[in-house]
């Protein structure tokens, strides 16, 4: 089994990638989880490459930096090349970011009415024209995201482009954009993918503890965990066999709490705290009174008691 990734010039520690999620992934989810270690990549929340390219206030602050000791890519979200372009000089110019990923999977209503996200999927011609323009001028890692397809599965012609068009490594999220949230990932496909493709392929759906992701780390080139990371940010050091005590977890609850204070300002603290325990508190019923308490409290203050009670 390989030990470790190298997608572009960057290798990577371990083969395991903190997914992107809109309002979770964010800087103070992302300084945790490199505390704790364990993780080879972390690819930070959505971000608008029109956004970027225009230099807006709201989204200069969503890549706020950090000396991580993990390297970071962003993710781009846009529906032609021009912003992209330009998104990615400002990244390349202005910024430490190791990569770049570019979002061609994100199921959002609103998302899809862009024709972004999973919306190119239905658009191969144009995913060409998007990365063959990137290419030309980045010389950072350059990854892209992308689904089974839209409707119908046309993944083996996506991955035919995007190896036409030199992109490094591309993560596939084993669904289709029109499957149910809850519907499983079919990791059949992984294996098929692998052996069609010459591109490095990371894994990604489903995968909701370590005994998991070790076993799909045995079909694909590296995995990439959204949910089963914000609902134990320790399931990469897990991976690595180091167990971490329950005092070192609660610790890390304080930490977190501290950093969302570090990083909001008193009005969004709150919001955070509720955002991350919908998914602590997954598959853990015996937290649901607690759970409710947290969102029932009015003040920041009032959450953090509670928070504390939160059993990661």
């Amino acid at each position: 089994m390989m030990e470790n990734l190298k997608i572009g010039n960057l290798h990577l520690k371990h083969r395991t990638i903190l997914a992107p999620m809109a309002s979770l992934t964010d800087i103070v989810f992302r300084r945790v989880v490199d505390e704790i270690g364990g993780v080879g990549l972390m690819v930070t929340e959505l971000i608008s490459a029109e956004g970027l390219r225009r230099k807006h206030k709201k989204t200069l602050s969503m890549i706020k930096s950090f000396d991580f000791k993990t390297p970071q890519f962003i993710q781009l979200l846009g529906s032609e090349p021009e912003p992209f372009i330009d998104a990615v000089k400002y990244i390349e110019e202005e910024t430490d970011f190791s990569g770049i990923d570019i979002n061609m999977g994100c199921p959002a209503r609103k998302v899809i009415k862009k024709r972004a996200g999973a919306a190119l999927l239905k658009d191969p011609k144009k995913i060409g024209e998007i990365c063959k323009k990137v290419r030309k001028i980045i010389s950072i890692p350059f990854t892209v995201k992308i689904r089974l397809g839209f409707e119908q599965e046309n993944v083996f012609e996506i991955l035919k482009v995007l190896e036409n068009e030199g992109v490094d490594a591309v993560t596939v999220h084993f669904k289709l954009k029109t499957d149910k949230y809850g519907s499983k990932a079919r990791w059949e496909y992984a294996e098929r993918i692998k052996e069609r493709s010459g591109l490095k392929i990371i894994g990604n759906g489903n995968i909701l503890n370590r005994d998991e992701a070790l076993e799909r780390l045995n079909i694909v080139d590296g995995i990439m965990i959204g949910r089963g990371a914000i609902n134990n940010p320790f399931i990469f050091v897990e991976m690595q066999n180091e167990m971490p005590s329950s005092e070192y977890k609660k610790d890390i609850n304080e930490r977190l709490m501290a950093l969302v204070e570090e990083y909001y300002p008193p009005e969004l603290r709150l919001l955070r705290i509720k955002a991350f325990t919908r998914y602590l508190a997954f598959g853990r019923p015996y937290v649901k009174e607690i759970k409710h308490k947290i969102y029932a409290s009015k003040t920041f203050d009032d959450v953090k008691q509670f928070f504390r009670e939160l059993d990661f």
